[in-house]
């Protein structure tokens, strides 16, 4: 493995013990020098996820495939986007509720959920559909609160990618969302991992990069990711903003 000068860095490239991992380290060295050059101070935050409902959750981490994330409600003016639909099913649900009880997601006919959220799809299925049916599939596993959702359980992540539409990127992206460590490989994520390190990459690729520079810079994976979606976002402005997405 080529060692890179750490004069190229603010932060060390080695990687750490486990470097057995499908990134080189030049590759790393390449998105910390991005990061330090094109992002510098200037971090946006992850916002925080749905920590302890892990039926907002869910409904999140579907809906957000291939979709117009919108913003939160805040100063008088109404949530849009994935933030709306997210708001629409607590009011379905019980809007002043900890949703955090699977069972209940996946006891809703999924037609009801659909009035709710909005007609959307995924790989040609209603993402209501999808939703409800990865519920049910969660539940039979054993899952139903957000303390049992275990991302490297194959039985479900199974249950997860089982439902036509869902994939490993909103499975990972799911658990990000009730707190645990991750990245969401999504279009800007890989594109901003692709122009660091100057070549096309997968999305498998553009996660273990990430996670890897996330290790080598002792900070959260899912604090980079979202810096880095974020950055690469707004660079994409005003062209492609309109063709916004962040899923599978």
């Amino acid at each position: 493995m080529t060692t890179t000068p750490a004069s190229t860095s603010m932060h060390s490239c080695s990687l750490q013990a486990d470097d057995t991992a499908p990134v080189t380290e030049a590759d790393v060295c390449a998105l910390l020098r991005y990061v330090d050059d094109q992002i510098g101070d200037g971090w946006t935050e992850w916002p925080g996820g749905r920590p302890g409902e892990i039926e907002v959750a869910l409904v999140d981490a579907v809906l957000s495939i291939r979709a117009r994330y919108g913003r939160a409600a805040r100063d008088g003016s109404r949530a849009t986007g994935v933030h709306r639909a997210v708001a629409a099913y607590r009011e379905l649900r019980a809007p002043t509720e900890v949703l955090d009880d699977l069972r209940a997601l996946a006891s809703f006919d999924w037609r009801e959920v659909e009035k709710a959220v909005g007609r959307q799809v995924t790989s040609g299925v209603p993402k209501a559909a999808a939703i409800v049916e990865a519920a049910q599939r969660l539940v039979r596993c054993g899952v139903t609160s957000s303390c049992q959702l275990n991302l490297e359980d194959d039985d479900q992540r199974r249950a997860y990618t089982g439902v036509t539409g869902l994939g490993w990127v909103t499975w990972e992206y799911f658990g990000m969302l009730l707190g645990r460590p991750g990245v969401k490989a999504d279009r800007w994520v890989i594109a901003a991992v692709a122009d660091a390190v100057a070549r096309p990459v997968s999305p498998y690729e553009a996660r273990d990069v990430v996670l890897a520079a996330a290790a080598a810079r002792g900070d959260s994976s899912t604090r980079l990711e979202h810096a880095l979606w974020a950055h690469r976002r707004r660079a994409a402005l005003p062209t492609t903003i309109a063709a916004e997405t962040s899923g599978d």
